[in-house]
């Protein structure tokens, strides 16, 4: 037992109105469905995206009108932190990083230096000894305003695309994310683009910078790095690439740099013609339009994309114009839809879940798209993504609960032929060492971290297995073998033994898993959980007790869970001073699903969940609880709405079958 945790085993916990929260849960989840049977709930990150919008526009010549002005400044406003600078997540420590690019975005926006909205921020910046120990990908976005000299930017070869594709290093082989971005980022460099000197560029280098810009080495500025923000220093063998890097640049054939440049032009178009122009990702999308503009300011791609860009935007009176970290209609659609599915017994929520799967069904991509072996991609038929079918980028977990949603659906909302397609589309997605990589399966068996130039992220450069991923490809797979037991059998066993083998090895020491993409141990495993059972592990198995003993040990003297993000950082457990709704949810679902016997503090945790709902039915926004690459929180704002819900409707169940 946690030293930190009350005994809640030998508690009397007070009966509890468990129906009661299930219906005001439900109507407030209701409340968020959309006319076609949707859900989606904003996935917040930093204003970072909003200032590179805003910057993007500079450079671009694109101009932003005046209500929109000033919707990105309330944004810049409303995320500062206590200080009044601002960070990586609404959690973080100050970030010489965003707080330049908001400070210069602002400026740029027609805010003086001594506003108070940056007098803060200019002060932060000299006293760091202005810009010059900024991570490289601040660099790069300033060397293009200007405000940097290109010699201070890391070598981000175009021609690094033009090496065998059998080499390790080449760029198919990185993950999508970081490839899309290299992509972008190269094509710029391979430009070395930068704007005008005008009075407020000017400005800008003496508001910067606290020596004059013109005695800077930026030789040397290169390799400074603000050590608070660097969570994976460049290596040895990286520092070695950058070096090889600068004399290939200083020396590069201008005639094989635009053929690579034309080459790199036409993947970027492609990527755009299937994403419906909006890229995998607004950090990708916005360099894709820089690109497209230094090719030709007038180029019909470059127009599409831009008014495409718009669906990544979030307005309101409160907070103004921010980009979102992500659009998750069909990530949240399937959870819900799920959530609803648990609660089905006891409450009718029958229309809501028709109109739920009818939308989920119709966003499965049905077709393949011509040359995406050609574009380092897998076949994306049958496969579902995160945002929905739009976005061209189908995610093995999203196609999983998706799938899970939907299985029990009547034929006429989805045929059986496109449940087996979405099955094809998991199997794409496994490794070779059992384990489920996101939007691919892992090409090499390097994870290239040693040549990360990310700096302020961790585990960004290729596919790996991950565990979330794969538990809810195994059960998307067992759910799909148990009710149509004479489809894929054969592939399907050998398939989920494999999984299930991996899931098992990940398994810490204490009975816990590592969550990938949630605040973190209790993520994971609930995932693993998760996976293990659908993959045939009876509920007595020593790994699902073990698991289930971890739970209970970490639960709180309220009846909650609470994991500090601090851990995806320091990869150990790190409580929470507080208990938390959403890793509450997650715990409860874990122990209910698995059967445990730990009736006392399941009962506590549902008391919780019970006890923190608001009057309108919903759940106080606490900390985030999505999470990328280790440092980059992200708050999933719909989370806190069906999560609970999920848990309380197990709680249910379970509470009946006791009395009965």
């Amino acid at each position: 037992m946690n030293a930190n945790t009350v005994d809640v085993t030998n508690q009397i916990i007070e009966p509890l109105d468990g129906i009661k929260a299930l219906q005001l849960g439900i109507q407030a989840l209701l409340g968020h469905q959309a006319d076609q049977g949707s859900w989606e709930g904003e996935v917040v990150w930093c204003p970072m995206l909003a200032a590179q919008y805003a910057l993007m526009c500079y450079i671009t010549q694109v101009s932003i009108p005046a209500q929109r002005r000033e919707a990105l400044l309330q944004q810049f406003g409303s995320t500062r932190l206590s200080d009044g600078l601002w960070g990586l997540h609404e959690k973080s420590s100050p970030y010489l990083f965003v707080t330049s690019l908001v400070y210069v975005a602002a400026r740029l926006l027609g805010v003086p230096p001594k506003d108070p909205l940056l007098q803060p921020a200019g002060q932060f910046i000299r006293s760091q000894g202005g810009v010059i120990s900024i991570p490289t990908w601040g660099k790069f976005w300033l060397a293009m305003l200007n405000l940097y000299n290109w010699r201070g930017v890391n070598p981000i070869l175009p021609e690094v695309w033009l090496l065998p594709k059998s080499l390790t290093i080449h760029p198919s082989k990185y993950y999508c994310h970081t490839r899309l971005i290299y992509l972008g980022m190269a094509y710029v460099y391979g430009c070395k683009f930068q704007v005008p000197l005008t009075p407020i560029i000017s400005a800008l280098r003496s508001e910067l910078y606290v020596q004059e810009y013109e005695k800077v080495n930026f030789g040397v500025a290169r390799k400074k790095l603000r050590a608070e923000e660097t969570y994976s220093p460049p290596s040895l063998v990286l520092r070695g690439f950058y070096n090889i890097a600068t004399v290939c640049d200083r020396w590069h054939l201008p005639n094989l740099r635009k053929r690579v440049l034309c080459q790199m032009l036409e993947l970027i178009r492609w990527e755009l013609h299937t994403t419906n122009y909006t890229s995998i990702s607004p950090v990708s999308g916005l360099l894709n339009l820089i690109a497209l503009w230094l090719h030709d300011p007038n180029d019909g791609d470059r127009h599409q994309a831009l008014k495409a860009f718009e669906g990544w935007m979030w307005e309101d009176k409160q907070q103004g114009l921010r980009i979102a970290g992500a659009r998750s209609s069909t990530w949240d659609s399937s959870f819900a839809v799920q959530a609803l599915q648990a609660a089905s017994s006891h409450i009718d929520v029958a229309s809501h879940l028709e109109k739920g799967q009818k939308f989920l069904a119709s966003q499965q991509i049905r077709q393949t798209f011509p040359k995406f072996a050609e574009n380092y991609r897998i076949d994306p038929q049958g496969g579902f993504c995160f945002a929905g079918v739009w976005h061209g980028w189908p995610v093995s977990d999203c196609t999983a609960e998706a799938l899970l949603a939907l299985l029990d659906a009547p034929s006429k909302v989805i045929p059986e032929s496109d449940l087996e397609d979405a099955v094809y589309f998991l199997l794409r997605c496994q490794n070779q060492d059992g384990g489920f990589g996101s939007y691919e399966r892992r090409k090499i068996v390097s994870t290239l971290e040693l040549i990360n130039p990310a700096e302020m992220f961790a585990n960004s450069m290729t596919e790996r297995s991950y565990i979330e991923c794969t538990a809810s490809c195994l059960a998307a797979l067992g759910q799909f073998r148990c009710r149509l037991p004479n489809k894929l059998e054969h592939p399907l066993n050998g398939v989920i033994e494999r999984a299930k083998l991996w899931l098992r090895r990940q398994q810490q020491p204490d009975g816990s898993w590592s969550g990938f993409w949630g605040v973190n141990f209790i993520y994971g495993t609930m995932f693993g959980i998760q996976g293990l059972l659908a993959a045939g592990t009876p509920t007595y198995d020593p790994a699902i007790r073990r698991a289930c003993n971890w739970l209970v040990d970490k639960q709180k003297s309220d009846g909650g869970w609470g994991e500090h993000f601090q851990g995806c950082l320091t990869k150990q457990y790190v409580e929470h001073h507080e208990s938390q709704v959403i890793q509450t949810a997650w715990a409860l679902k874990a122990l209910l699903e698995a059967k445990s016997a730990a009736w006392t503090a399941i009962e506590a945790g549902a008391k919780f969940l019970v006890n923190m709902q608001l009057d309108n039915g919903e759940w106080p926004d606490q900390d985030p609880a999505g999470v990328f690459f280790s440092t980059a929180l992200l708050d999933y704002t719909l989370y806190r709405s069906y999560f609970p819900i999920w848990a309380l409707a197990l709680y249910e169940s379970r509470r009946q079958e006791r009395i009965g």
